[in-house]
């Protein structure tokens, strides 16, 4: 475009003195002059907004008064070589306290300015302010790295930090490292019956009482649900792994505060070490099947990976695999173990057992399949069908026997089926349709079980003595329940452990323990049944401490349906 104004006249300089203050003090870039001892001399108004002052009270000070004191040095270094012509301008990052509440992160450009003998004359300093993007770029590697329920690194952080741990130990000897997997026992059962918000909450109480357990340079993540994973670094063998662990399992047994309610829980433990030979994926695999060893021992206690645990591994996973369709197939069957009343010689009981024998691998214990039941969440199902099946089975003897010797059937029941109110709805349907009386039912739980399971299945074990069915803890003696607590709980009967019967001596020795159950159960109303009974002398010592009934080889194995009615039919010579 072509000015109309006559050449001859001249037109007066858009940038003049006045003009560059305008821009100056307009400008949305934050900017202000320095003398060269880094006092202010001016600063615009983005700059004073930046910093949370006016400029009057900037005029008295220093930038020096104003940045972290770590960034100090490296400013005044910078400075210095803009003073001494080694450079014309320099961009720096820099921290910044202010009259606002969070501290300001920053972008410097200073710029030297000289006369025109090129004396340094003063600094300009152009400051962008980076304190949200740093913020955000803060928070998306937070998300990224760590765990937003509960502020623990997470599985891509704790992978990230188990593969430097690898590779330093390739350069050096280092000493080894350990990784410990770590899976709360029976949190889905917390979750479902208190609800996820209960669970979430009890996750962060978790993770505080597990920082507390390790040092602060080993890492403890939480890789999802419920699940931890701690790494060691340089330890010095079984005793550092082992020490955290009981530190671990200690902290567990203060009872969990959560909301309104009060829940204990435990923890299973599967631990590796690494010597720099292994990769981290590889790890971490092995220290979950050393947890799932840990959990099939019945959860609470940890173990050590050892290279025998992998094929046993897959074993168990195809052995899970198989449970699901073993009913169908008719592999699975339940056998009937008689409880004689001492009192009597009757047979007061059947105990209901379920057993396994599979086409390839014969005869399954029990203590292998039901843990992975568990596990895998099979046992509702299994578990259902055991009940069934056993008040079938009792309620097609009743027309075999006197009324007097119709007994009582007694199932286990898992600590899964126990925190569920649709145990409630199994067993009125079953009782239905078998026309089985409920006071010919009683459920066996372990004590352990029980103890963990309390708070969350409180209202089921009220609405089965509603109903009349009876409540006995199994292996009793080897929890920790309190008198307080058994007191509290709906239950009819006591099983000794079978531990305790085991070392019973002919001159009665060993039997303070059988004693004190009895002496308890007698205190409380309760039945004292003596599982394990093997031997004649066994038997007559828990005649003499005058318990209720008994239960073992001694009397008979768990049998098939005709040989335990047959042994009912007969009275038991005692």
């Amino acid at each position: 475009m072509v000015s109309e104004q006559s050449p001859d006249i001249a037109a007066p300089h858009p940038l003049n003195t006045k003009t560059l203050k305008q821009i100056f003090w307009l400008s949305p870039i934050g900017m202000t002059i320095l003398d060269l001892n880094g006092r202010f001399l001016s600063a615009n108004q983005a700059f004073c907004d930046a910093l949370g002052i006016e400029e009057i009270d900037l005029l008295a000070l220093s930038f020096k008064d104003f940045t972290d004191c770590e960034d100090v040095p490296l400013l005044c270094a910078l400075g210095s070589q803009l003073i001494r012509g080694n450079r014309q301008h320099f961009q720096i990052e820099t921290r910044h306290r202010s009259g606002k509440k969070a501290p300001l992160q920053v972008s410097l450009t200073v710029t030297m300015v000289r006369d025109s003998l090129q004396r340094p004359i003063c600094f300009l300093v152009q400051v962008v302010d980076l304190t949200e993007r740093k913020w955000m770029e803060d928070q998306l590697k937070h998300h990224a790295f760590y765990d937003l329920l509960t502020g623990l690194a997470n599985r891509a952080l704790f992978v990230n930090r188990l593969e430097q741990t690898l590779k330093r130990m390739e350069r050096r000897t280092d000493k080894p490292c350990a990784v410990l997997f770590l899976d709360l026992d029976r949190f889905k059962g917390i979750n479902e019956s208190l609800g996820h918000s209960v669970g979430d909450q009890l996750l962060v109480t978790l993770a505080r009482r597990l920082e507390a357990c390790v040092r602060r340079c080993d890492t403890l993540a939480r890789l999802g649900g419920d699940e931890f994973a701690i790494l060691l670094e340089e330890t010095t063998g079984l005793e550092d792994v082992t020490a955290v662990c009981d530190r671990i399992h200690d902290a567990l047994r203060r009872p969990f505060l959560v909301g309104d309610c009060e829940t204990y829980t435990t923890i299973s433990i599967g631990v590796v070490y690494g010597d720099g030979g292994q990769t981290a994926s590889t790890l971490l695999s092995n220290a979950d099947t050393a947890l799932y060893r840990a959990k099939a021992q019945g959860g609470a206690c940890h173990t050590v990976f050892e290279e025998t645990m992998h094929q046993r591994a897959v074993t168990l996973w195809q052995l899970s695999n198989y449970s699901q369709q073993a009913v169908q197939r008719q592999e699975m069957h339940v056998r009937y173990q008689p409880i004689v009343d001492l009192a009597t010689g009757q047979t007061a009981s059947v105990e209901a057992l379920i057993r396994w024998n599979h086409p390839q691998h014969g005869s399954i214990s029990p203590s292998e399949f039901i843990p992975v039941m568990e596990e895998t969440g099979v046992i509702t199902d299994i578990g259902y069908w055991v009940l069934r099946a056993a008040c079938q089975q009792v309620s097609q003897w009743q027309p075999q026997l006197p009324q007097h010797l119709r007994p009582t059937v007694n199932i286990n029941v898992s600590p899964r089926q126990l925190t569920h109110f649709a145990l409630i709805d199994q067993i009125e349907t079953i009782l239905a349709e078998t026309g089985l009386a409920a006071e010919q039912l009683r459920l066996e739980i372990t004590e352990n079980a029980l103890i963990q399971t309390i708070d969350l299945s409180m209202q089921v074990l009220k609405t089965l003595q509603e109903l009349k069915v009876g409540l006995c803890i199994d292996d009793f003696g080897m929890g920790y329940s309190s008198l307080s607590r058994l007191q509290q709980l709906p239950v009819d009967t006591l099983k000794i452990d079978r531990s305790f019967i085991r070392h019973i001596k002919r001159d009665g020795e060993n039997t303070e323990i059988a004693r004190s159950i009895i002496d308890l159960a007698r205190s409380l109303g309760m039945t004292v049944v003596a599982e394990g009974v093997e031997t004649l002398h066994q038997l007559e010592q828990l005649k003499a401490l005058a318990c209720d009934k008994v239960q073992g080889f001694y009397f008979a194995k768990p049998l098939l349906p005709d040989a335990a009615l047959r042994f009912m039919q007969t009275p038991v010579m005692l």
